[in-house]
């Protein structure tokens, strides 16, 4: 036993010892296989995936085209490939809303592609309406899309101190208006002469607000002017008759004839049975009056009626005759060119662009010689007076004085129309 005992104590420490070492070894193994990543083993997590690759669906491009002016529709839609009969297809079906053969210059249209092929057409023809043109499986369609607007009125006063239009421009009035209020006196006052220092106006115009900033002037609701001393008073009335402007006793202010056929010009000669002609160099009547204006200024029509002569005319150059229903007769002469379709036995009416100031014939400079006739017999355009067309019928004299007395208390300083603001500057509106 005791030997025994004693082989036993003797071999333990040895087994125990590499027992011990081969269990070191096989961790020290276990650890550095742990560490390394070639033989790390692993299964990936599913969000590590890298994302299947979807193809991008196709885009939508839009084409910007600024107007130059010899730009076409016909040609900006063939430079997309748009074939021609759908080109024509497009320009009918939106004529009902724009024509777009009248591209303004300086407008821009835009256009709409997808994979090269058209959709939509967008065009912007006022201050707030669009045209919109879109593809569809049905086929073409056209509409009209409008932006936020609202019409409000404005009181614009102003004082003569260098020119009419100058002046009525500093006073807030857009040239818009300015144009329609002298058209609206034109059978009372010529612009070109007649306005003199210290003279006065005030309007009573509807104002087009797109997104809260004014744009445009409308439709003129009332007006006076003070001129040399006397008061011009001009109202807009639409009555069961008619609709037009009338002076505070519901007279028309539409005359027969206008009393210049050219807007803001200055006259360098008058009507005078004895002028000295600077070219002839000798005295011999002047039977009309000379407006002074740069060439191609537009000469219009004093009054409706039938051309009696457009050609030309020894030292008058281009001439044109027109005969009024009135026994009037008006002529137009020294015209760089005649206007388009007025020719021998048309008809015209007021307000037509007859021809364009010139120099030709026996002329100085540019200008314009007008001359009138009342029966045959030579008379001074200036000194001509003609009656109304029409008056307010009595029926509608009630009405009307309502309307008055609503304009005049508009008009009166401290009224109730809005005020005109105007940003210091009016941003585009798009």
């Amino acid at each position: 036993m005791t030997g025994f005992s004693n082989k036993n104590e003797k071999n333990f420490p040895l087994r125990t010892v590499i027992i011990a070492s081969l269990a070191g070894l096989s961790f020290l193994l276990s650890f550095l296989f742990i560490l390394s990543p070639e033989a790390s083993i692993s299964t990936p997590d599913a969000s590590e995936q890298p994302a299947e690759v979807l193809p991008q669906p196709p885009r939508i491009e839009k084409h910007d085209f600024k107007l130059a002016g010899n730009n076409t529709f016909y040609q900006i839609m063939s430079g997309l490939n748009v074939s021609g009969p759908e080109i024509l297809d497009i320009t009918e079906k939106s004529r009902p809303v724009y024509n777009l053969r009248q591209l303004r210059r300086d407008s821009v249209l835009s256009v709409y592609t997808l994979s090269g092929a058209l959709r939509k057409i967008e065009y912007k023809f006022s201050d707030y309406e669009y045209l919109v043109v879109e593809k569809t499986p049905q086929g073409i369609k056209a509409s009209k899309a409008e932006l936020p607007h609202e019409t409000r009125e404005a009181v614009i006063s102003g004082t003569i101190e260098n020119s009419f239009y100058e002046d009525a421009l500093k006073a807030g009035a857009d040239p818009q208006a300015v144009m329609a209020l002298t058209d609206i006196f034109a059978w009372d006052i010529d612009f070109s002469s007649e306005i003199r220092k210290g003279d006065s106006f005030s309007v009573l115009s509807e104002v087009l607000y797109v997104d809260g900033v004014p744009v445009r002037s409308g439709k003129i609701k009332g007006a006076e002017m003070v001129n040399g001393g006397k008061k011009y008073t001009a109202v807009y009335y639409e009555g069961k008759s008619g609709s037009g402007y009338y002076d505070s006793d519901g007279r028309s202010l539409r005359r027969s004839l206008l009393k210049s056929p050219l807007r803001f010009r200055r006259i360098t000669s008058h009507f005078s049975r004895g002028r000295f002609h600077p070219i002839l160099k000798k005295y011999r009547p002047h039977h009309g009056v000379d407006y002074g204006a740069p060439k191609g200024t537009p000469v219009e029509a004093a009054g409706s009626g039938i051309v009696k002569f457009a050609g030309w005319k020894g030292g008058y150059g281009n001439f044109v005759e027109i005969k009024h229903y009135n026994g009037y007769l008006t002529a137009y002469g020294h015209l760089s060119k005649i206007g388009k379709g007025v020719r021998r036995g048309a008809k015209v009416d007021q307000g037509k662009v007859i021809g364009y100031v010139g120099s030709t014939g026996i002329s100085t400079g540019p200008h314009l010689h007008y001359e009138m006739r009342a029966n045959g017999r030579l008379i001074n355009p200036l000194s001509v007076k003609t009656v109304a067309d029409k008056a307010i019928p009595k029926k509608e004299k009630q009405a009307f004085a309502a309307v008055v007395a609503v304009v005049r208390e508009k008009l009166t300083p401290g009224g109730t129309a809005y005020a005109l603001e105007r940003p210091d500057s009016t941003p585009q509106v798009h």
